[in-house]
Parts: structure tokens; C-alpha cells; sequence
């Protein structure tokens, strides 16, 4: 089954992959499995509001990188085009053996500490530009309180990823949502008036 199939005729598949959203999401996925290869490191799609039982899991499997959506908030700019600053949350998760390694790591990838960690991320995203979406900002790299959820051996290196200034970009296919919307109008007002 494809998704013209399960969609109402003359809806913009462009919009369904979520535009600009979607390109940038794809785009911060393909380049966090270049900063941390996919040899050494699980990558997992974060869910929008993750449980312990989603934590625990990802936690066995470390090191791990685990990236969702956080949010599209309207930036001054906006007018009649909606215009904000997109993030995305970022988790590095790693355990060692010795908790005395998890800041600075063994000097190998897979064994890489906290400050590694902070240096990659710092270095690999900050500044880096996607196509079509912006200039990639890092607004804070912190390690949250996890005492409660995992041992002295492991740690949550958390990032939120911000876009500014995005907007959708796709204007043939806000054209056709215009259109398809207006289809939809008419049918809903001929349904009304009882001509159907």
C-alpha cells in the first residue's frame, strides 16, 4: 500500500513528508551517523515524550545516539510565511566499564568520554550547514540528572540542535494544499446545503 493510496487524492506528498521539517530531520540523522559511524555507534530515532522502559533499552545498547523533533517556535520574522527556529533533541549515551573513564574515555571511539562527546558534537554541528534548511546551532550541550535511571557507569550527554530562521520552502506544493483545501471546502459546503 502506498501513501497516495492511504491519502485524499490531491494531497501534496511533499507536505506529507513534512517539507522543509522532514529535509532537516533526515539531513541531522545522515550527519550524526558520519560524526559517530554506525560501526561503533546504535542510532535511534528518539520518540516525542520517551518512558524509562525506552531509556533503559537504548541505555543497554550504548554507545548510542538517539535524535528527535523538539519544536518549530515563530521567530520575530514571521509574517505572512511562517518563519521559526527548528531544534531537534539530541542524546549520546555511553556506558564503560570503569566510571572513571566516562569523562575523557580510553582513547578509543567506541570507549569516547564525556568531553569527546561534547568536542564532536561541538565540532560537527555547530556551524554546519544543511541545504535548504540553514545554519545548524548548538543552544546547549549539558549532561541532565539521571541518578534515578542509570548507574555510576553510564551517562546521557544531552545536545539541542536549532535551525533559525526556517520556513517551509516548498511553494509549488503549498500552492497545491491551497487548492486541495479549497476542494474540500466546496465538497463540505455542497454536503451542508444537502446537494450531494
Amino acid at each position: 500500500m502506498t501513501d497516495e493510496t492511504i491519502s485524499p487524492a490531491g494531497y501534496p506528498a511533499a507536505i506529507l513528508k513534512g517539507d522543509v521539517v522532514g529535509v532537516a530531520f533526515e539531513g541531522v540523522r545522515a550527519r550524526l551517523r558520519a560524526l559517530f559511524p554506525e560501526t561503533i555507534f546504535r542510532h535511534v530515532i528518539l520518540p516525542p515524550h520517551a518512558n524509562r522502559a525506552t531509556w533503559d533499552a537504548i541505555i543497554k545498547e550504548a554507545p548510542c545516539v538517539a535524535v528527535g523533533m523538539g519544536g518549530w517556535r515563530a521567530s520575530q520574522r514571521a509574517s505572512n510565511t511562517f518563519i521559526g527556529d527548528l531544534t531537534f533533541p539530541l542524546a549520546v549515551l555511553q556506558t564503560m566499564s570503569r566510571p572513571d573513564d566516562l569523562y575523557l574515555g580510553t582513547g578509543q571511539l567506541q570507549d569516547i568520554g564525556v568531553a569527546g562527546i561534547m568536542a564532536a558534537v561541538a565540532g560537527g554541528l555547530n556551524g554546519w550547514t544543511l541545504a535548504g534548511v540553514g545554519s545548524c546551532k548548538i543552544s546547549a550541550i549539558t549532561l541532565p540528572n539521571t541518578e534515578d535511571w542509570f548507574d555510576d557507569r553510564s551517562v546521557l550527554v544531552a545536545v539541542e540542535l536549532v535551525f533559525e530562521g526556517v520556513k517551509l520552502d516548498n511553494t509549488l506544493a503549498l500552492a497545491e494544499l491551497e487548492d486541495f483545501m479549497a476542494g474540500q471546502t466546496a465538497v463540505q459546503v455542497e454536503k451542508e446545503s444537502g446537494n450531494e
